[in-house]
């Protein structure tokens, strides 16, 4: 018994390679290691320019989810003073 030979996670008994890996294995074989490699690259990895990106879309949306709530919070109170305007008018 040893662990697997690519991810060193999982136990094997009979293979050098788990089932899991085994079916990455495999797809290397179709595919060439080369394409598989540049396929993880392309959507695993990312550089300097799209973490960039990545973090201007998280903060954009977490600016929003506060407008959202900010705006929820206010528009009762909102009403409430355009009603006592309304009253003081009348």
């Amino acid at each position: 018994m040893f662990n697997c030979y690519l991810c060193e996670k999982e136990s094997c008994y009979t293979s050098w390679f788990c089932d899991d890996c085994r079916k990455i294995k495999n797809i290397m074989n179709v595919y060439g290691k080369e394409d598989v490699l540049d396929i993880l690259n392309k959507t695993c990895l990312r550089d300097n320019k799209q973490v960039g990106y990545k973090i201007d879309t998280i903060i954009k949306s977490n600016a929003l989810k506060k407008i959202e709530q900010t705006k929820k919070e206010l528009e009762p109170k909102l009403e409430q003073m355009v009603l006592r305007k309304k009253k003081n008018l009348n």
